[in-house]
């Protein structure tokens, strides 16, 4: 767990990431989504290469280069998000000169081949929780392009199914589920994080505001408390007012997305506030279903909170994304 004293510098970061994406290079972004794409897709890959990728816990999901480090796939996450976005809406709207549509079609098909590329990278690392959320920000961005829900919704079934068969595939997948289903009879493996959130769920149910900051349990018997279980630990400490907040804080954030959107002068932009706005309340959402019981561990860390430094950057720019379509020229006042 990365002390706060050392989280202090990355959270800094946040607001050099919001200037740099909000200050009028919107367009240029879109222009050099294909390269920023590729980018996220050589680190996303780069994790396979010894010496530079980090394997933990049966998993390649790390970079480490000299003094930095990180996991690319909040990168390409949004790398995926920023191409359809700048590609996908030619097959809407052809280049003047090509009505057909002849120049359009197979951007907006390359697009969809490499997003498919980038989500079989995730799976081979095995990172199912991030190809989960590149998958629903693809399908979000191509909605905001004007792809038909007729063409959506089942595309979503399909991929929902084809991911859980794969992922359940996996032994370790296996223990988390039936640590989950059955954490009595597994106290020892993933069942005994199961019974520490049910322990800090119920703390918090006790009391309007928990047993009081730095005295939970959760932060001293689960790994990577700030991180992988914050929201445990805010309601078991704060109490369920606190815990209320947060889940609201995050509701505006959504709203945002979905108002920037709705104001974006075009199709595009108004993929990329809500393909960004995606990449931000996905793993939120699963981050609290976990704290919750909902859903079984999955190790998702709370955006803004992670220690690592890149989901750090990557938040900070989906969170200036939005802030750069809702101040783009030709919205609406």
């Amino acid at each position: 767990m990365m002390p706060a004293s050392r989280r202090l510098p990355l959270l800094l970061l946040i607001p050099s990431a919001l200037l740099l994406v909000a200050l009028g290079v919107l367009a240029r972004l879109l222009r050099a989504a294909p390269n920023l794409f590729l980018l996220g897709l050589i680190a996303g890959l780069a994790v396979f290469i010894p010496g530079v990728g980090v394997r933990a816990a049966g998993a390649s999901r790390w970079l480490h280069v000299g003094p930095l480090s990180g996991a690319p796939a909040p990168f390409l996450t949004l790398g995926v998000g920023l191409l359809i976005a700048a590609w996908g809406d030619n097959r809407m709207a052809p280049a003047p000169g090509h009505e057909t549509g002849e120049d359009g079609l197979p951007r907006f098909v390359l697009a969809l081949a490499m997003t498919f590329v980038a989500v079989l990278t995730l799976i081979v690392q095995p990172d199912f929780s991030a190809a989960g959320v590149t998958i629903l920000v693809a399908l979000v961005a191509l909605a905001g392009v004007g792809v038909g829900g007729r063409w959506l919704i089942p595309a979503s079934a399909a991929l929902a199914l084809g991911l859980g068969l794969v992922a359940s595939q996996f032994r370790y997948v296996g223990g988390r589920w039936h640590g989950f289903l059955a954490p009595l009879a597994d106290r020892r493996g993933k069942g005994f994080e199961v019974l520490a959130l049910a322990r800090a769920r119920a703390a918090a149910g006790a009391g309007a505001v928990g047993v009081g900051l730095g005295h939970g349990s959760t932060r001293r018997t689960l790994s990577s408390p700030e991180s992988d279980y914050v929201f445990a630990v805010i309601g078991e400490e704060l109490g369920k007012i606190a815990a209320a907040a947060v889940v609201a804080a995050w509701v505006c954030i959504g709203a945002a997305a979905v108002l920037a959107a709705r104001r974006a002068p075009d199709r595009r932009q108004a993929a990329l506030a809500l393909a960004a706005g995606t990449a931000l309340l996905a793993p939120a959402a699963l981050h609290i279903a976990v704290c919750v019981g909902a859903v079984p561990i999955i190790g998702v860390s709370m955006p803004l909170c992670s220690y690592d430094p890149a989901a750090v950057l990557a938040a900070g720019a989906e969170i200036g994304l939005i802030a750069a379509v809702a101040l783009a020229p030709g919205a609406p006042a």
